[in-house]
């Protein structure tokens, strides 16, 4: 047997690197300035070396744009030549198999791609113990550097190469490697989103892009945006792995298959033209129905016409695509169309539909092991691998009967009303409900809640000890603290005294379990006296970063026992806002409305302008009546009847609250007469 007639034929990798060796130059040249050369490029010279968790921190994101540019580049210009003519029917005529050609093109990749990788890893060896190295870092680390952009080469490279086989243009294959590459955490996001739109109590409406572990599923934004912090886990090295080998067998199998008279033509197969078309119609009509359906607020005319543009949109440019011409129109294009509109329309409308149940599905009783409900979900289960928060780690589902039992309700009574988040008459609230199921599933819904119509059934969930103590985060005070602050506007005062802190927590502790339902909506509508700010360390884990996570508690006018212990300890006095802090106050003298509304009746500042037009406020720079004030005021709310304030502080800054006729002082009424 000839050496041509071996797998690795030495010719062919012979002139693939006399032709394309300028990109292993490339990629060595641009690997070794991301690295080693970093390792001595620093703005102070007097800097102190500094450790680092792993050697992707070092010029993170120019490492990431080699990675993720040159071995696509190399599967485009070392399989070009599957995509023209005449240069497909020279490497054919040769007296190759292509199993055999095919293997000499892909060693010649991998060998031009992977020297230089494993050239930088021995710079940064031999360099590490040198002087002037501003970074400390371990030889495992160069390790894991080295296997990690190895396999995240291999990959791109094998990847390039298999969308090539499947096309027979060098510009649409990189257009759609790049395409396939952020595709899923594309359509993930725009599912997201269509599903946030037409599903009541979607349990990811609120799910940024960018914040998502869905991006997890994008190898592109992977790269791009993780390479700089977290390093790859073994999992995804291993998947990512065998994918690479994955895709070669499919090339290998491709390759074979693949006729010649392909080169120049848009699809190399025609079974993946359906495919092709379903894909960017399918897009299309995602990105469309969802602009038109947030533009249009959900109008059902425009929703449908929207997905319509789209699909229409979406299957003209893949039929140009595969065409090649602009000339689509034929006998069959009509027919086509309306299948693929059909199966898409249904493919979008069927999830959000009654039929799958979503909306009214309310786990009975017995199925439910725990049970959460409040706004701090995503404290538990962290939507992104940076989020860092006091509550990793802990159970959040409550298992007390009782409360399980007084959340379905509340949830049954949602399902049955279904209150939108639309009207700007109503107070909403922000819920998550969670369900740990007996089966060891979850379900979970989240909900805008607005303050009237259903107070019995929220009253009989934060009536309970498991709300209060999820809801105020009361497990924060359980850690050790080394110091709280009491804090109101711009005074503060620190405790550091541990019996105090102690003593301070029980309080707050008791104060909030002890809290009535009317308390915690405030509908006495008085201001919190100022509040109780701490802040626990979360400590360092794995690759997580420690931070510092703060919470304020309230300080109620109804919190009697904690008055007592700040007045006891000197702290009242301290952070009190009294009428020394106070410049003026322009106070409203009666019901002004008459026959006038402002344009938007909720702002207190147009209120102001009119009533200062009808000459119906006075202003007061009175000591004692600037204590009448602040004793008797409450939080501003459109209630016609009670007197607006609006309070100057010295600071500079202003502040809208009321007085009820009833709570005026003998002195206010002269003042307001």
């Amino acid at each position: 047997m000839t050496r041509s007639r071996y797998y690795f034929n030495s010719s062919i990798i012979r002139q693939n690197f006399r032709q394309h060796g300028w990109i292993g130059i490339i990629y060595a040249l641009g690997l070794l300035f991301a690295l080693p050369l970093q390792l001595f490029m620093s703005n102070n010279p007097n800097e102190k070396p500094q450790e680092i968790e792993h050697l992707f921190r070092i010029a993170g994101s120019v490492q990431a744009l080699f990675i993720i540019t040159i071995p696509i580049a190399a599967g485009l210009f070392l399989f070009r030549y599957l995509q023209a003519k005449s240069p497909s029917d020279l490497f054919h005529s040769l007296p190759l198999r292509r199993g055999h050609l095919f293997t000499a093109h892909l060693t010649s990749g991998l060998i031009l791609l992977l020297l230089p990788v494993w050239l930088t890893a021995g710079v940064v060896a031999v360099v590490k113990p040198w002087s002037g190295n501003f970074y400390i870092f371990q030889g495992a680390d160069i390790w894991q550097w080295c296997i990690t952009v190895s396999i995240l080469t291999l990959f791109l490279f094998c990847f390039s190469v298999f969308v090539g086989i499947c096309t027979g243009q060098s510009i649409l294959q990189g257009i759609i490697v790049y395409i396939l590459l952020i595709l899923p955490a594309v359509l993930i996001s725009l599912g997201n989103s269509h599903l946030a739109m037409y599903l009541y109590g979607y349990a990811n409406a609120n799910v940024r892009f960018l914040d998502s572990k869905s991006q997890m599923w994008s190898p592109f934004v992977h790269i791009m945006y993780y390479f700089t912090g977290k390093p790859y886990t073994n999992t995804e090295l291993w998947i990512y792995g065998v994918l690479s080998l994955l895709f070669i067998g499919l090339s290998y199998l491709l390759y074979r298959k693949r006729n010649t008279e392909k080169a120049g033509q848009a699809i190399a197969f025609g079974y993946f033209n359906p495919l092709f078309k379903a894909g960017v119609m399918l897009c299309a009509m995602l990105i469309s129905g969802t602009y038109f359906a947030q533009m249009k607020q959900q109008q059902i005319g425009w929703v449908i016409g929207g997905y319509a543009i789209g699909a229409i949109i979406g299957y003209i440019a893949a039929e140009m695509i595969i065409r090649k011409t602009w000339q689509i129109m034929t006998r069959k294009v009509l027919a086509e169309f309306s299948v693929y509109a059909v199966m898409l329309g249904l493919l979008l409308y069927i999830p959000v539909s009654s039929v799958t149940g979503y909306e009214a599905r309310v786990p009975s009783g017995e199925r439910i092991s725990g049970v959460y409900m409040g706004s701090n979900y995503r404290w538990y289960t962290p939507i992104d691998d940076y989020s860092t928060t006091p509550y990793m780690g802990q159970d959040p589902f409550s298992h007390d009967k009782d409360y399980i039992e007084a959340v379905r309700k509340f949830h049954q009574a949602v399902v049955a009303v279904r209150p939108e988040h639309t009207s700007q008459q109503y107070v909403y609230e922000y819920f998550t409900l969670a369900y740990q199921l007996e089966n060891g599933h979850k379900l979970v819904r989240e909900y805008w809640i607005p303050n009237k119509g259903f107070e019995s059934e929220i009253k009989a969930v934060k009536d309970t000890e498991a709300f209060k103590y999820e809801n105020y985060n009361l497990t924060l005070l359980d850690k050790d603290l080394d110091y709280m602050w009491i804090t109101n506007r711009n005074k503060k005062v620190a405790i550091s005294d541990p019996q105090e802190i102690s003593e301070l927590k029980e309080i707050i502790k008791r104060e909030i379990l002890n809290m009535s339902y009317e308390v915690q909506i405030d509908k006495d509508g008085k201001p919190n006296l100022a509040g109780i700010q701490t802040q626990v360390k979360v400590k360092e884990e794995s690759d997580r970063p420690s931070v510092n996570y703060g919470y304020y508690y309230p300080w109620k006018s109804s919190f009697h026992e904690l008055d007592k212990w700040m007045v006891e300890k000197g702290y009242t006095d301290k952070v009190r806002t009294t009428a020394e802090d106070i410049q003026s106050a322009e106070i409203i003298k009666d019901d002004y409305m008459d026959k006038q509304t402002p344009k938007n009746p909720t702002s207190p500042e147009q209120r102001l302008i009119l009533a200062r037009e009808k000459n119906r406020t006075i202003v007061t720079k009175d000591k004692a009546l600037l204590t009448d004030i602040v004793d008797n005021q409450f939080n501003y709310g459109v209630e016609n009847g009670n007197y607006i304030v609006k309070l100057m502080y010295k600071e500079g800054y202003s502040d809208f609250v009321m007085l009820k006729a009833s709570d005026m002082t003998p002195e206010l009424k002269v003042l307001l007469k």
